[in-house]
């Protein structure tokens, strides 16, 4: 009998109000804890900074900002992201890809179509740390 393992804790920065009711849904499903969530890039920098998730999943376009601001606010340190930013959105084309890779960003899905292949990662994720997840239902 060993102490339970916690969930993996994500934040979630989506302006689409009906997409961010389902992807809450589709997260809980799986067992990953929301711990926040914003539409705007400044909530979600002052959110993260003070919650400190594992993840946060972000898209590019917002209310206000966008998600490069908070991908900067997070930018690696010694080759490390704390939290682990993963993008999720519907601008996908090259130019919006590469400039995440400059900012080290390792996880760019296209909303419209990948969000269980994201789902399917942070699984893994949660795994990979020794973190509660969906399968272990």
């Amino acid at each position: 009998m060993g102490v339970p393992a916690r969930q993996l804790r994500a934040y979630v920065v989506e302006d689409s109000t009906i997409l961010l009711r389902r992807l809450l849904d589709l997260l809980d499903e799986e067992r990953i804890g929301v711990v926040g969530h914003a539409d705007n890039a400044s909530t979600a920098i002052r959110e993260i900074a003070a919650l400190l998730p594992d993840v946060f999943i972000v898209d590019i376009a917002l209310r206000r900002g966008n998600g490069f601001d908070v991908l900067r606010a997070f930018a690696p340190k010694n080759g490390v992201w704390r939290p682990t930013p993963i993008v999720l959105s519907n601008y996908t084309t090259k130019p919006y890809r590469t400039a995440a890779e400059r900012l080290g960003v390792e996880y760019y899905f296209d909303k419209s179509r990948e969000i269980f292949t994201m789902l399917k990662t942070l699984q893994s994720m949660a795994r990979g740390i020794g973190l509660r997840n969906g399968s272990e239902r």
